[in-house]
C-alpha cells in the first residue's frame, strides 16, 4: 500500500472512530447505558486497532499490540481449522502457556514503567501543585474501590487507547512519515509522533468539547516515545495507567 493509500486509511478510519466516540458517549446521560460508555469505546478501540492489525501477517507486533501473545488469537491452519492441540477446556491451558511465556517482557515492561514513573512523578506534583494552587495541604484520598478502579484504568483505558493510538496510527503514520529522529536516545519519526499525539487529544475534545480535554497531547506525546523506545506497547499500557492513577490522587489530595 502507497503512502497516499495509507493517509486515506488512516483519515477514514479516524473519522469513523471518532464519529463512534462520539455517538457513543453520548449515551452517558441515559441510564442505563451511562454505566457502560466506558466500556463500550474502550471496546470499540481495542476491538479496531486488533482488526485493523489482522489484516496484515505478523501486523499484530509490527503495530506491538500482540503483548507476547496475549492478545493473538488461536493459529489457524490453510484449511481454515485451529491447529491441533489449540483447543483445550475453556482455554485455561493454552492461557497459562501463553502468560508463562509473556511473564518475563511483563516484568521488563512493568520495570520501565515505574522506573519512568519515579524520574516524571515528582517534579509532575510539584508543577501541578504550582498550577493549581491548592488553598490546603495534601490530603491523601482513595476511591471507594481502589482495586477495581486500577484494573479499569489498564483494561478499560490505557490498553484500548495504548493499541490503538500507539498501536495501529503511529505504526502507519510511520509507514507514511519514515524519516526518523533521534529523541532522548530513541529513533522515531517525529511526525508521526505528533500526529497520533494530536489525534489522542483530539478524540479526548470529541467526547465533552472541553478544550482542557486538549491537554492531554503531551502525555500522548511520552507515550508514543515509550511505545518506540520499547518496541510495543506493554510498557506504555502500564505507564498510561500509572500517569491516570497517580493525577486522580493529586485531584482527590489537593483540589477534591
Amino acid at each position: 500500500m502507497d503512502r497516499r493509500a495509507i493517509a486515506r486509511e488512516l483519515t477514514l478510519v479516524y473519522v469513523a472512530i471518532a464519529a463512534l466516540t462520539f455517538a457513543i458517549t453520548r449515551g452517558r446521560d441515559i441510564p442505563p447505558f451511562d454505566q457502560w460508555v466506558h466500556l463500550a469505546v474502550g471496546g470499540l478501540f481495542l476491538l479496531s486497532a486488533m482488526r485493523l492489525a489482522q489484516r496484515e501477517p505478523g501486523g499484530m507486533r509490527r503495530m506491538g499490540i500482540d503483548l507476547e501473545g496475549v492478545l493473538v488469537p488461536p493459529e489457524i491452519s490453510e484449511d481454515g481449522e485451529e491447529e491441533p492441540g489449540s483447543r483445550d477446556f475453556l482455554g485455561l491451558r493454552e492461557l497459562g502457556r501463553t502468560l508463562r511465556r509473556a511473564a518475563p517482557a511483563a516484568l521488563r515492561e512493568s520495570g520501565f514503567a515505574l522506573f519512568l514513573a519515579l524520574v516524571i512523578f515528582p517534579p509532575f506534583a510539584l508543577g501541578f501543585s504550582f498550577y493549581h494552587g491548592p488553598s490546603h495541604p495534601f490530603t491523601p484520598s482513595l476511591p471507594r474501590d481502589p482495586l477495581a478502579f486500577a484494573l479499569a484504568q489498564v483494561l478499560v483505558v490505557a490498553l484500548p487507547e495504548e493499541a490503538l493510538f500507539r498501536g495501529y496510527f503511529q505504526t502507519r503514520l510511520s509507514d507514511v512519515f519514515a524519516k526518523k529522529h533521534r529523541i532522548l536516545g530513541t529513533d522515531v519519526s517525529l511526525v508521526a509522533l505528533v500526529i497520533q499525539a494530536a489525534l489522542f487529544a483530539l478524540v479526548h475534545f470529541v467526547v465533552d468539547g472541553s478544550p482542557e480535554r486538549l491537554a492531554v497531547f503531551f502525555p500522548g506525546l511520552l507515550f508514543g516515545w515509550i511505545r518506540a523506545r520499547r518496541g510495543g506497547i506493554g510498557a506504555a499500557i502500564l505507564f498510561h495507567a500509572l500517569s491516570n492513577l497517580y493525577s486522580d490522587v493529586l485531584v482527590r489530595g489537593w483540589l477534591g
